[in-house]
């Protein structure tokens, strides 16, 4: 017999390669708990569950309320997943065996849980309660150390038929790329490596590396290459830096190709862009936006997150809420 108890209390966990952030919800939805953790290194499934849900029932204590006490969990992860599989793949940070994790799930919590990719997670977020709200065909963005998308259609999360719905990473951004070979997962795609914060920082290195350049780049990164990133390339350009607004002048545009494909292909309500590329204003919003509007007659509806980092920890426990829902109508119904 499960000792899960219907608090109406749930928990949801955005897993990232080098964070991972906990939120707990109460019965309304309210998040009362809140915290970031340091992903432990060289983690494998067992030792790396073993630890998120002792580090979940410390977090709980402070409620007074143990884990067994949530109607459900969200997990989110960089990476591919089904809810129905629980094998984790194209992860690059985590180099699990592919097995199902969740029997190691169940070893700590025998509730409703509900796995899905991070950028899935963040798009119910929005959709929840940030920037799309009430919205019922969206297209959520990711941009920060590599991309990542996701599509709600029809009020419902579009996840493919291998749950790999949205690796935009792997859209091919020029005819030259055909004969290379991606797609094995042990590197970028195409897209984001033109498109990413890590590309735009390496684009930025090799190009102030080359002398007599001189850009406010260098200056925000105190002056050394090396520590050059994208936030210090969309800052300076945003400030009307030459250098940067040139070096930014590839992402954008293949990000506004991408868009512009994507909006004639699917016709989304809105395009949410987040992650730590976007977030630091309105001109990479706003430079893509003019851009993708000029190349399709549809409607070019792109919009700034408004959860930040916290959304997809957000969406995760909206979905958990939903699943631990349904869970319960189907118990009433077999009873």
């Amino acid at each position: 017999m499960s000792r899960t108890q219907e608090s109406g209390y749930t928990a949801g966990i955005d897993v990232g390669g080098t964070k991972v952030f906990v939120c707990v919800a109460d019965p309304q939805g309210n998040p009362v708990i809140k915290s970031k953790l340091r992903t432990p290194t060289e983690s494998d499934p067992e030792s790396f569950f073993r630890w998120l849900f002792e580090e979940l029932a410390l977090l709980l204590v402070e409620r007074g309320l143990q884990v067994y006490d949530l109607s459900g969990i969200g997990v989110g992860f960089p990476g591919v997943i089904g809810d129905n599989a629980g094998i984790l793949t194209n992860a690059p940070a985590f180099r699990w065996p592919a097995i199902d994790v969740r029997p190691i799930i169940l070893k700590y919590y025998t509730g409703s849980v509900y796995l899905d990719n991070d950028v899935n997670m963040a798009a119910w977020g929005e959709n929840w309660m940030g920037a799309a709200q009430g919205k019922r065909h969206v297209m959520m963005i990711t941009i920060g150390t590599g991309i990542g998308s996701a599509f709600i259609f029809n009020g419902e999360l579009y996840k493919g038929a291998n749950n790999a719905a949205g690796e935009i990473g792997n859209w091919v951004v020029d005819s030259c790329l055909i004969n290379n070979d991606h797609g094995k997962g042990e590197k970028f795609g195409p897209f984001e490596e033109a498109t990413s914060g890590t590309g735009i920082g390496i684009a930025a290195r090799d190009y102030l590396s080359q002398g007599g350049r001189k850009s406010k780049i260098l200056e925000m990164a105190g002056g050394i290459l090396e520590r050059i990133e994208a936030k210090h390339v969309v800052t300076a350009a945003a400030e009307g830096d030459e250098t940067a607004k040139k070096i930014m002048d590839r992402p954008l545009n293949y990000m506004a190709v991408g868009i512009a494909n994507a909006v004639s292909l699917l016709n989304p309500e809105v395009v949410v862009l987040g992650g730590g590329v976007v977030d630091s204003g309105d001109y990479y919003v706003n430079e893509v936006r003019d851009r993708a509007s000029k190349l399709t007659p549809l409607p070019v509806n792109i919009v700034l997150a408004t959860l930040g980092n916290e959304a997809g920890a957000y969406g995760a426990i909206a979905a958990a809420r939903l699943k631990a829902e349904l869970h319960q109508k189907k118990e009433k119904i077999n009873f």
